[in-house]
């Protein structure tokens, strides 16, 4: 019998529903994460300047990237004011 990867992740968070919140909580910063530095190289930013115009250190911006830093809603506002980006939110459990 195959036992495909979602057959077990199914297995696994009806087992655990605490495993599946943590799983969306950290697909929600990746895919953040992601998005930030896809602006960012798309703007031709260094995370050093994307750093500077932000007013905060480059080792910040690669800790975000790396999605080793959490965002304030704050400090998320304005990295979309200076890469153009908008938050477009929609009923999600996390």
């Amino acid at each position: 019998m195959n036992y495909t990867f979602e057959q077990y992740e199914k297995e696994v968070f009806e087992r655990n529903p605490k495993i599946k919140e943590l799983c969306e909580k950290e697909m929600l910063n990746y895919v953040i994460a992601e998005r930030l530095k896809k602006a960012r190289e798309q703007k031709w930013l260094s995370q050093l300047e994307l750093a500077k115009l932000a007013n905060t250190t480059q080792s910040v911006i690669a800790r975000i990237e790396a999605w080793n830093q959490n965002l304030s809603i704050t400090t998320l506002s304005k990295f979309l004011k200076i890469l153009d980006l908008e938050l477009k939110i929609s009923e999600i459990k996390i």
